[in-house]
């Protein structure tokens, strides 16, 4: 079983660290508040929060087959089609764009932030990509589902998401009959959602492809529907179960294994502790995942109470994701989102576009985030953006006052950066640059700069 944190080692690091992993970071003010609630009142703050739907309005749109319906009841020319056509991918290409400021805006100002990084773990577990989807309305959709169960039990959204539009068409399951079954989708859900690779056979994963059949997809619509004359309603054997099995059977047989929960536990561990489990931790977190019903909600309460999350391996050892990177360094420097174009084509360089993970596995995350060419993209865009060349420019007399002297500057950029104190090496580099260069406007933006370009602001 995991060990719950002892009171007295609630500290405003720990605070800072929960609100770093839980969610996307704050403000020191808000570090200071969470801390203030206490540690399980902190976690529930997070994971129980309530979202005012409005103020994150979904983008206007309708499905792609939809319109292209419309489109060929109008009975233009051929020249006419094919530039309404061309209009019609650049639409479709603009509400991508729009969905994933739409997301990157919320992930910075929604009151329930942990739902948003939770939606964020499931995207890329459940990974499907609008390249080949190519509707931004089936991709919201999915979000939203994603969204809804984030922090629940997980066979809903596992039955959901197999008859999810989206993911249908990533995985080509729309069009598996009892003639044909689409077993490549079967053995993703086994390998990649739920099991792991060697935990089913080849049986399994022939008989399991069997019980997805007659799942289709109404175009218009945008919505599942099912098809009895397609489906195969013949006694199927999979992971030991017999009977006329259908797809949501086979998700609670695969649900009711427990290396399912450690599989899945393992994973959720991963993302937000930033280290794969030892076999040791991994077993715990299977039990506490099943004890809890497979309740992701209920397993992260446990994670984040728990003495282990707090470990010194733990701590400031994640290198931030692209997205961590920018809505964390927004919430920092107290600054609204870039614009969706720079904020676009930035995570782009970086390599995390949302709504395009690069294959059905997702990202991988850790030290692929980094190499020299992305390293380099931050450390120029953290130029930009503290001098205000592609946006909103940071207050500098606000999160970095001149009236304070060397040692307290330091201390104070120490905790908006890094919220631990700097190492000794780094620490006197930054008193030597304030002894060298002063403290004007365009000296603490440049020391703001050169912080933001080391190895320790990467970590999270």
């Amino acid at each position: 079983m995991l060990t719950p944190l002892p009171d007295s080692e609630w500290t405003p690091q720990a605070a800072a660290h929960l609100l770093n992993r839980a969610a996307f970071g704050g403000t020191p003010d808000e570090i200071q508040k969470l801390h203030a609630l206490g540690h399980r009142r902190a976690v529930e703050s997070l994971l129980g929060a309530g979202e005012e739907l409005d103020l994150f309005p979904a983008p206007e749109m309708e499905p792609l087959a939809a319109r292209m319906h419309a489109l060929k009841k109008e009975n233009l020319s051929r020249e006419a089609f094919q530039e309404r056509k061309k209009k019609e991918r650049a639409l479709t290409k603009q509400q991508t764009e729009e969905l994933r400021q739409w997301w990157l805006r919320r992930m910075l100002k929604s009151p329930n932030p942990a739902r948003e990084k939770a939606t964020l773990f499931w995207h890329g577990h459940w990974a499907t990509g609008i390249r080949k989807v190519n509707d931004p309305f089936l991709m919201h959709r999915q979000n939203e589902t994603l969204r809804a169960n984030a922090l629940g039990p997980f066979a809903p959204l596992a039955k959901q998401i197999t008859r999810d539009p989206a993911m249908m068409k990533y995985l080509d399951l729309q069009s598996s009959s009892a003639k044909k079954p689409n077993e490549n989708f079967a053995r993703e859900v086994m390998e990649l959602f739920t099991l792991g690779e060697g935990h089913y056979s080849e049986a399994d994963i022939t008989e399991a492809a069997r019980a997805f059949t007659g799942y289709r997809i109404n175009q218009r619509a945008g919505s599942f529907e099912f098809s009895a004359k397609q489906a195969d309603s013949r006694t199927k054997t999979v992971l030991g179960k017999t009977g006329p099995l259908t797809g949501d059977d086979v998700i609670d047989i695969i649900v009711a294994q427990p290396r399912c929960s450690e599989f899945l536990a393992a994973k959720i561990w991963t993302f937000y502790a930033g280290t794969k489990p030892p076999e040791p931790l991994q077993k715990a977190l299977g039990k506490e995942y099943r004890i809890r019903g497979m309740d992701t909600g209920k397993l992260l309460r446990s994670i984040f109470t728990s003495r282990e999350f707090y470990e010194p391996v733990v701590v400031r050892h994640q290198i931030k994701s692209p997205v961590q990177w920018l809505i964390q360094m927004c919430k920092a420097l107290e600054i609204p989102l870039l614009s969706r174009k720079q904020s676009l084509s930035l995570l782009s360089n970086l390599g995390q576009n949302l709504f395009e993970p690069p294959s059905v596995k997702g990202w991988d995350g850790g030290r692929a985030w980094i190499s020299s060419s992305t390293l380099l993209v931050r450390y120029n865009a953290a130029g930009n953006i503290v001098r205000g060349g592609t946006g909103p420019k940071p207050n500098i007399d606000q999160i970095f006052p001149s009236a304070l002297s060397s040692e307290q500057a330091v201390d104070l950029l120490a905790w908006r950066l890094f919220q631990s104190p700097m190492p000794p090496a780094l620490r006197n580099r930054t008193l030597a640059f304030l002894s060298e260069n002063g403290s004007s406007p365009a000296a603490r933006c440049d020391l703001l700069h050169l912080l933001m370009s080391t190895p320790e602001y990467q970590l999270t």
